[in-house]
Formats: structure tokens, C-alpha cells, sequence
């Protein structure tokens, strides 16, 4: 079929009789080298999309395959038995790889011709799960074989490797793009938005991933896009990578470092437990319901909701010491916002009353990120007019946006603070806990009160929790005894 595809292209596009021959059979080179390499690395399904555009000058096949991202060095014929002159690189006039993001990795193939016309073709691709998977990946205990794995900085041209590794663990439903795109990694590490840690075997095979993501620069940084090969997981791993971005975090003297474990099952929050992290909250629907973890085998469980959003606890491990601090919150709230700060270890006078300012109008920013559809709205501080205008965001965020769910971040040592929350309350948010020091000031960053308005379909019912601390945030914000 593609033999048939490609020499129709060919002969449609007018390419002289003494070039077709070789410009046919690199072309099938090329797709059979693409394949080999995918086959190499354990795929069990990758759906190619071959199209051609031919245009006055050129004709141009694409090969866009939906597995594992590709890259330059994956045309080299090493081992295969390519005859010179039908070498890809050798026929065509240029060569080169477009990463695609979700859609996968794409292969440009163009060569030089002398007439008109124009041809284009379409086609789609799909991923598998396994729970069961989740266990090895979030795997602290060592094995005997650990300590033959290296922890490293991220070098340039990681990039492709982290996006395969994405990838492998996530199909292309991971709800960050960034992490698809090799130049993107590139550039955020060197910008220092991420901070990528690397995990290699002692003869250099690219194994893992973990990243401090700092994206506004700022004095907290999330730890995240922690990825494990496969066939490496259950050697604990990701316990070196996590101290790894600790250590650099430490470095570039972060306040802190949070990370949002998923709700789905207790393997990533006892990893969390186990390095010493508090929960501090659980945000509901944070996640898209096609996001998934793959395992590499076997299916979506089948107690899955496929339309229900997933959701995630946050956590969160201090760098330095926390000053104490004054905490305005409602009555309702006061015992659970005191758990968690004893269980942080930060001093905290708890008052359920306050004074909104008289003057002044307050200082709210909003953000939506549109691949998760989560909004936020961010307070700064607490004004007289600060209730209509979360009201109108709130609105904003549901009707223009669409968005699946809202987080309202409030000052929670503003004075204001529980008698907006309390009202907020009682218009149909609910509690989602304390976003650890995610307002920044102009000496660092303070605590907010977190709130939640729920619009899509949740998994609520599907939520599983570790710790004591974890079932007390589970209980007040999803009513369960």
C-alpha cells in the first residue's frame, strides 16, 4: 500500500523517469527505518500518517508516527542493509524531523521537482493504560541493583529522550505540551524555568526523569514530570531524583518545594509522605479524565469513570525555616487550616474574625490554562469591591472559558480573609486547602487560602487517600465520615 501511495505521489508530481526509481525506494527506506527503530523499543501499537504535498517546486512526504518522539539520528542506517544509493539522504534534497507535540513526531522528506499540482492525505492514533504500573513508578524502597543508576544535571539535546520518556509513560495524554517538544525542554532549562534531573544507567541508557518547574521564576517551585523507563522501574528511583531537586532547589534558595500527587490511587502520595512532604490541600478536577499513567500492557481499569476528571493533593516540603504567621480563615475551617500547619511545623495563631479594608479596591489577577481547563483567581489583597469582582471572574471563567474547574486563591493573613471565604462558601465554593506560599509579596511568598468551584464532573467517588492528615482534607472538602 505504501509502495502503491508513494510511486502514484511520484509519477502525479512529474519527477524525471531516471529519479523515480530511487526516489521511490528511499522513501520506503526511510518509513522501514522509522518502523525498525519503534519496533526497537517495545511499542505495542504506532500508527503512521504518510501524506505528500507537491507544489511547484518540491514534492514532500511526511511521515507523522504517533509513538515514541524521533529525531535525527534515528535516519541513520546503522546495521540495516540500505544500498548507498537509495540512502534517504542521499536521494532526497533535505531531511528533517518536526516534533509535533500530542500528535507525535513528524519525518520531512523533500526533493526538488520541475512541475505543479497539489496532493494531501490525513489519518489519527491512539494509547493504552495499566494501573498496575503505578506501583513500580512511584517506587521508593532501593533494590540490590539501585546503586549502579546516576543521578545528573539535564545537558542540552536531553530534550528528545525526556519527551520519549513522557511519552512512554503517558501516550500523548500528558496535559503539559511543553514536555513533547525537545527544543522547549532545551530552552526552559536554560532559561531555568525547569530544572531537569537526569537518571542514566552506568553505561549512559537514558532512564528517568524529575524536574523542579519554576515557570515564573519565582521563590517556590514544583516538583513534577517525574518519569521512570519502563523496564527500569521498581529500583526506587525516583527517591535519589526527588533529593536531587531538593538539593537544587536548596541551591537557588527556594522557599520551598510543592507537588500535587494524583488522587487516583495511594502510590504517589506515600511517595510524598516518604520524602517528608505535608498535605496541604486537595484540588478536585485538576487533571482531564484522558489523562492516564500507560503501564505498557493491559487496559484502563475498568472502575474508571472515562468522563470524570481526576484530582490531586497538594503537598508541600519547606526549604527553610517558615516564620509564624496569622491566619484569618472561617470558624467552620479553623480546626483542619490548624492540623495543617501543626503538621508543617509552622507557628500559627488561628483568628475566624477579621476586618475587610475600608478602602482601597483590592488586587485580583486571573489565569487559565486551557489544556487542563483549570482557571485561577488570585487575590492579593482584600478590598471592599473584592467579593464582585471574584464574581465576576467566576462567571468569566464558566461562560467565556469553559472552564472544568476554578481555584480562588485568597491572602489568608489578610484580615479580610474569612469573611470573604465565608461568603464564597456559602455561593458554592468549597474548601480545596492552603496553597503553600504561592502569593508572592515583595519579600517572598505568603500562604493563601485555597478555594474550588467545581464545574465538570469529578471522580469523586474514586478518590483514594494516604495518611491521617490526607483523610481529614478528604472528609471536610468531599463530606465523607
Amino acid at each position: 500500500m505504501l509502495r502503491d501511495f508513494a510511486s502514484r505521489a511520484i509519477e502525479f508530481a512529474d519527477i524525471e523517469d531516471d529519479r523515480r526509481a530511487d526516489l521511490l525506494e528511499a522513501m520506503i527506506s526511510a518509513v522501514n527505518l522509522v518502523e525498525r527503530e519503534l519496533e526497537t523499543k517495545a511499542h505495542e501499537v504506532a500508527t503512521f500518517h504518510i501524506s505528500a504535498i507537491i507544489d511547484s517546486a518540491a514534492i514532500e512526504f511526511s511521515v507523522l508516527e504517533s509513538g515514541t518522539p524521533m529525531g535525527e539520528d534515528d535516519l541513520e542506517p546503522a546495521g540495516h542493509a540500505i544500498p548507498e544509493q537509495i540512502r534517504p539522504a542521499k536521494v532526497f534534497d533535505r531531511l528533517w524531523w518536526v516534533q509535533k507535540g500530542h500528535e507525535g513526531s513528524e519525518l520531512h522528506l523533500r526533493a526538488h521537482r520541475p512541475h505543479a499540482n497539489i496532493s494531501t492525505l490525513e489519518s489519527v492514533a491512539h494509547r493504552l493504560d495499566h494501573e498496575a504500573a503505578e506501583a513500580d513508578h512511584a517506587k521508593t524502597t532501593p533494590s540490590a541493583t539501585t546503586s549502579e543508576y546516576r543521578i545528573r544535571d539535564y545537558r542540552p539535546g536531553d530534550g528528545l529522550e525526556v519527551a520519549r520518556r513522557i511519552y512512554e509513560s503517558y501516550g500523548h495524554s500528558y496535559p503539559n505540551p511543553d514536555l513533547y517538544y525537545p527544543d522547549r525542554i532545551d530552552a526552559l532549562n536554560s532559561e531555568g524555568r525547569i530544572r531537569s534531573i537526569i537518571c542514566e544507567t552506568s553505561d549512559g541508557e537514558f532512564v528517568g526523569h524529575y524536574a523542579l518547574e519554576r515557570p515564573d521564576l519565582g521563590p517556590i517551585g514544583e516538583a513534577g514530570q517525574a518519569v521512570i523507563d519502563h523496564a527500569h522501574r521498581g529500583h526506587g528511583l525516583m527517591k535519589p531524583m526527588r533529593t536531587a531537586v531538593e538539593d537544587a532547589g536548596a541551591k537557588i534558595g527556594l522557599l520551598g518545594i510543592w507537588s500535587q500527587p494524583t488522587a487516583r490511587h495511594p502510590f504517589s502520595q506515600r511517595m510524598n509522605l516518604g520524602f517528608g512532604s505535608t498535605a496541604c490541600g486537595l484540588c478536585l478536577g485538576t487533571t482531564p479524565a484522558e489523562t492516564t499513567l500507560r503501564g505498557g500492557v493491559g487496559k484502563s481499569s475498568s472502575r474508571e469513570d472515562a468522563a470524570s476528571r481526576h484530582s490531586c493533593f497538594l503537598y508541600w516540603h519547606p526549604l527553610r525555616p517558615e516564620a509564624p504567621i496569622t491566619a484569618f480563615v472561617p470558624a467552620a475551617l479553623a480546626g483542619l487550616i490548624g492540623k495543617i500547619y501543626a503538621a508543617r511545623g509552622r507557628e500559627t495563631t488561628i483568628e475566624t474574625s477579621g476586618t475587610v479594608a475600608r478602602e482601597g479596591e483590592g488586587v485580583l489577577h486571573a489565569r487559565f490554562d486551557a489544556a487542563r481547563r483549570v482557571g485561577r483567581i488570585e487575590i492579593d489583597s482584600i478590598g471592599p469591591a473584592s467579593i464582585e469582582a471574584v464574581r465576576s471572574g467566576l462567571v468569566v471563567m464558566e461562560t467565556a472559558a469553559h472552564a472544568a474547574v476554578i481555584f480562588v486563591d485568597l491572602p489568608i493573613d489578610d484580615p479580610g480573609c474569612a469573611e470573604l471565604a465565608e461568603r464564597l462558601l456559602d455561593e458554592g465554593c468549597r474548601l480545596a486547602g492552603i496553597g503553600p506560599r504561592f502569593r508572592r509579596t515583595d519579600d517572598g511568598a505568603e500562604d493563601v487560602l485555597r478555594l474550588q468551584r467545581v464545574l465538570s464532573p469529578v471522580d469523586e467517588a474514586g478518590i483514594v487517600v494516604e495518611g491521617d492528615l490526607g483523610h481529614e482534607l478528604a472528609s471536610v472538602i468531599l463530606g465523607r465520615d
